[in-house]
């Protein structure tokens, strides 16, 4: 602005000069008659007086156009000032949030009035820090304040944070599902839902929902790897009674998800309780051929099929490669046993606790001991039981 004034400055001192020049020179002169009055000015002096006159006569149209225009000024500047004071409030509000000071927070943000977009965003802000506050009642009013809008996705997704933190599953997924009205692929929103289907056990959803934010990229690839592998756990675990169900499910799922050791495990156990254990042994049997489990192991040894010999030889190729393992020897003990072959039960027992002192196997030792007469040993045997379970507390 100063160098707008300078400028004008040095054009007003240009024409100056340029005209007391001119008028040095310039002998003409004007005539003005108005009967009877006649003046005689010089051209110069006429020049001059023209320019001040309408100079004079601008600064009176801007004066006028002021004096009608000021109630509409006034009311902008306090338009101005309010937007200010607002801008204000909602900064102080979230700085207040955003710092940890949740009581300030709320108490400005709950006082803010602005347009219905700002005040909304305001009344979300409110609720967040009620939540944080466990004020839950309060929250609850301002969400559903904010809720009143043509656009309350901002609310709906709040809202559904805190019924999901409260643990109020069908609350989060009614405030998930209203949102997706609003934005069908609100990627935080899909990553809600998919912690809602999760601890609600519907794990279709989950993979479904996976396999969506897997393409969006929204889940890495060792996340969405577990959630897969959860949401099969969940459904095998879910068709453990049903067993054409098992079934049909186990035959649509990926090969490698098959042989994986926790995967192998509860199919294996979902099938042995739906009554088909040969099923259940070629499923331990498929993983540990492709991944060693000593978990996997010591349930191969628990679940008995239709040809427990044909385990027995199984277990004891395995036992080749893996001649220390105490969970195989343990479960070699078991299917000895379960086939009365109790010399080479009892031998794998004592191999078993050699390897690893552990339960089982003297349990186990204790019960061959009481079968053959020979109580005190079979005492023993259940004290150290007993101490390992001891030191294991």
């Amino acid at each position: 602005m100063s160098l707008r004034w300078l400028i004008s400055l040095i054009i007003l001192a240009v024409f100056a000069v340029a005209l007391a020049l001119a008028g040095r020179y310039d002998p003409g002169y004007v005539v003005l008659v108005y009967p009877p009055w006649r003046a005689e000015l010089s051209f110069v002096s006429f020049v001059l007086l023209l320019a001040l006159l309408m100079g004079g006569a601008y600064m009176l149209v801007r004066l006028a156009v002021a004096t009608l225009n000021l109630p509409r000024t006034v009311r902008e500047q306090k338009a101005r000032k309010e937007a200010e004071r607002q801008n204000a409030q909602f900064t102080d509000a979230l700085a207040a949030y955003l710092e940890g000071r949740f009581q300030e927070a709320e108490k400005t943000a709950a006082k803010f009035t602005s347009e219905p977009r700002r005040e909304m965003l305001a009344r979300v802000l409110a609720a967040r820090a009620a939540h944080e506050s466990r004020a839950h009642a309060r929250r609850d009013t301002y969400l559903a304040d904010a809720k009143d809008n043509e656009n309350p996705l901002a609310a709906l997704y709040a809202e559904a944070e805190a019924r999901l933190e409260d643990r109020d599953l069908p609350g989060a997924l009614a405030a998930i599902e209203a949102g997706k009205l609003l934005s069908p692929a609100h990627t935080a929103l899909q990553r809600l839902e998919l912690k809602v289907r999760q601890q609600l056990g519907q794990w279709d959803e989950v993979l479904k929902l996976a396999e969506r934010l897997g393409k969006a990229n929204a889940l890495d690839d060792a996340t969405l790897q577990h959630v897969r592998r959860a949401a099969h756990l969940g459904n095998i675990k879910r068709r453990s009674h049903d067993c054409k169900g098992l079934q049909d499910y186990w035959k649509k799922l990926p090969g490698p998800e098959k042989t994986h050791p926790a995967v192998a495990l509860e199919a294996a156990n979902a099938f042995s309780r739906s009554g088909d254990s040969d099923t259940a042994v070629a499923i331990v049997e498929d993983a540990l051929n492709k991944s060693w489990d000593e978990e996997l192991v010591a349930r191969y040894g628990q679940i008995v099929g239709k040809d427990p010999l044909a385990q027995i030889r199984q277990a004891e190729k395995w036992l080749v490669s893996h001649p220390h393992d105490g969970a195989l020897l343990m479960a070699l003990a078991d299917l000895c046993a379960h086939e009365k072959l109790w010399g080479k039960a009892q031998s794998y027992a004592e191999a078993s606790i050699a390897v690893a002192p552990n339960i089982d196997g003297h349990l186990a030792l204790a019960a061959f001991k009481q079968q053959a007469g020979q109580p005190s040993e079979a005492c023993a045997h259940m004290k150290k039981a007993l101490e390992i379970c001891r030191s294991a507390e």
